[in-house]
């Protein structure tokens, strides 16, 4: 029972287009790993591969905004720095849950590498000047 759970907590990650949703289910992936313990080697597997898979595609949508003009990014700052906070938060569960795993596993230094794609806006508030 719990390898089916915690698989298919693993299968939703990897599926999971929203960032802001993402950053739970990594909490949750967590979660399990700390109440259950370790789980067989083909579920962790499932884990890291779904972690990978979002790593990419945060890699991805960063190196995507960085190609946009210092305009665009001025004018969409608010939105952006939103975007790039969620993918923080997603980012920062994925670590752990990692961590948990492995505490020097290799998608650990990624994660550092994904991080430092983003534009550097701080977090956002209203007054749109940012936490820096």
């Amino acid at each position: 029972m719990v390898t089916n759970v915690v698989q298919h907590v693993a299968s939703v990650i990897s599926q999971e287009t929203d960032t802001s949703y993402l950053a739970s289910l990594f909490k949750c992936a967590t979660d399990c790993l700390r109440v259950w313990g370790d789980v067989k080697a083909e579920t962790r597997v499932a884990l890291e591969n779904a972690a990978k898979q979002q790593l990419q595609a945060l890699a991805d949508k960063r190196k995507a905004r960085s190609t946009r003009s210092a305009a665009e990014i001025e004018e969409d700052r608010e939105d952006l720095a939103l975007l790039e906070e969620m993918e923080e938060f997603a980012l920062e569960d994925m670590a752990k849950m990692l961590g948990l795993l492995d505490t020097s596993h290799p998608l650990l230094m990624a994660i550092s590498n994904v991080r430092d794609l983003g534009l550097g806006l701080g977090a956002w508030d209203s007054d749109g000047e940012g936490d820096e």
